[in-house]
């Protein structure tokens, strides 16, 4: 067989597959390459790392009884895992597989990436190809018998029938005891032997992923850690310099730059798909510590305390009291125990090269936050809570208000007494809902601010303000069955209505800005890899 070429060999017993796979990793790394469009990454580019290739013929050749990837954001685990067990379908007979994930969104992740790679595998093939025989929503079935089906993340549905190929998918998200009983589903059946594939980011101290992670770098299993550089497309010398003179004013230097082995940077070690300016994009709109767990596999991000990125010496100055030429917000949480904060809001551009004319930069409006004054009390009515703010208005920034935000929940009656909005409005503080979001999603906003992976700290907290900076030290996550999770551990707790205060007028004020600071170009499926 020549390994550089896809085979092409009709078989009238492959069951209406009319295209054997070839049976050699070079050979197969070519074949998809040919009838999927994808490349897969085949160079490690970080210590201790693996190329994702490593990942998908181990998983396909071997199937080894379990597997673990720790992949980082968008480095394609799901997808590897997918386009394996597809090329594994279609080849043998009566391959049942199982696929579960922390949710039904996650589990249907694997799925999604299935119908993908078939359909452009179909287009490829040519005309009157179908790989599956019947597919619907949640359930996919191959002329040879094989099958492909979706499990709620729920002790009902991993005591199902016994399969011989399980996958489970954000591994860190599902609880240990689910994981445990949904293995039980996976033995050997029909000369298959059973094989369970795990991949995740990792998300938390003491999630199930310490655990694997640890059992894995031990030996018990095979263990496969790739991270966006293993991904990264290969930097080209008009970015870097032909002597790497640009590399100082790239935000990736000080992770493409450490290399242990006195070789050439990372990124001109690298031959993947994703773009270099994506993962800058990413650097603006993360915290560091974000960036290395989600995106270069550094370890998990999370503890018990929320922001332990926060530091006194970084995060508190004088330099956060009030100026005058600038819009003045507050943001407000109301309830038994009432806070808020003054705050402004100070504009930056900062500008990104574009991949294509070196000579275009694009610009993003990046906020720098100054908070300086804070209102907490416990019980007391809106009308008093009103007044009271107006006197700390006046006394901090000379009875100047721009704009006032508040939760868009605050409207309801609750136990301190009337209607909120009305109080505050007929006091003389016209209060207008941030808008919704997730929680998590606006902490992690605020969090970003707190250490920047491109740049300086961009949340400023004047010395005054101590209850708040004693809520940034002391906010923890809650536990449950002995993990961290992504909620406040004591939604009572007065640090939680100046949290909640401050991350709901940060998100109302960088509401509009958010398209073009988040922004992040899409590709097509064929570049995956």
């Amino acid at each position: 067989m020549n390994s550089g070429e896809p085979d092409r060999i009709q078989s009238p017993d492959n069951h209406g597959m009319n295209l054997y796979q070839p049976m050699d990793s070079t050979g197969l790394w070519h074949w998809i390459k040919h009838y999927s469009g994808i490349q897969v990454a085949k160079n490690a580019v970080c210590p201790g790392h693996h190329a994702p290739w490593d990942f998908l013929k181990t998983m396909y050749f071997q199937r080894p009884p379990v597997s673990l990837a720790l992949g980082g954001r968008g480095t394609g685990k799901s997808f590897l895992t997918a386009l394996g067990t597809h090329l594994m379908s279609r080849q043998i007979a009566r391959n049942r597989v199982r696929v579960l994930g922390g949710s039904l969104a996650q589990s249907l992740q694997i799925y999604e990436a299935m119908q993908s790679i078939v359909k452009n595998m179909e287009s490829a093939i040519g005309p009157g190809h179908h790989e599956f025989q019947s597919l619907t929503k949640n359930r996919g079935v191959y002329p040879n018998g094989s099958e492909i089906m979706i499990l709620p993340a729920s002790n009902t549905s991993v005591r199902g029938p016994h399969v011989p190929t399980l996958l489970l998918d954000e591994v860190d998200e599902i609880p240990s005891e689910l994981r445990e009983s949904a293995m039980g589903m996976c033995m050997n059946l029909g000369g298959l032997k059973a094989s369970t594939v795990m991949t995740s980011t990792w998300h938390r101290t003491g999630g199930p992923m310490t655990e694997l992670v640890a059992r894995g770098e031990a030996g018990e299993f095979p263990f496969f850690r790739f991270c966006i550089f293993e991904v990264l497309e290969r930097c080209p010398n008009w970015r870097s310099g032909p002597d790497l003179e640009n590399c100082p004013s790239c935000p990736l230097l000080r992770w493409c730059h450490d290399v242990r082995d006195g070789g050439p940077p990372r990124a001109k070690r690298s031959d993947g798909h994703y773009s270099i300016d994506s993962v800058i994009q990413k650097l603006m709109c993360v915290s560091q510590k974000i960036f290395e767990a989600d995106y270069l596999c550094m370890g998990p991000r999370a503890d018990g305390l929320w922001f332990n990125e926060f530091q006194r010496g970084l995060h508190v100055h004088e330099k956060a009291e009030f100026n005058p030429s600038l819009p003045v917000h507050m943001g407000l949480d109301s309830g038994v125990y009432t806070g808020a904060v003054l705050f402004q809001v100070q504009w930056h551009k900062i500008q990104s090269q574009n991949p294509i004319t070196p000579s275009i930069k694009t610009e993003f409006n990046v906020p720098d936050i100054h908070v300086f004054a804070e209102f907490l009390s416990e019980g007391h009515s809106a009308e008093w809570n009103a007044r009271n703010m107006l006197n700390l208005i006046h006394k901090h920034c000379n009875g100047r208000i721009d704009y006032t935000w508040t939760d868009p929940a605050g409207g309801a009656r609750n136990p301190i007494g009337p209607t909120v909005l009305a109080e505050y409005q007929r006091v003389g503080l016209k209060l207008t809902p941030w808008p919704y979001s997730l929680v998590v999603d606006s902490l992690a906003g605020v969090e970003s601010l707190l250490n920047p992976a491109e740049g300086p700290p961009r949340l400023t907290i004047h010395p005054r303000c101590e209850i708040l900076i004693q809520a940034f030290e002391n906010y923890r996550r809650a536990r449950v069955g002995g993990q961290w999770r992504d909620w406040p551990e004591d939604p009572q707790h007065p640090h939680e209505d100046l949290i909640d205060a401050l991350r709901g007028g940060i998100k109302a004020v960088i509401h509009d800005h958010s398209s073009a600071l988040f922004h992040v170009p899409r590709v097509s499926p064929k570049r995956i890899f």
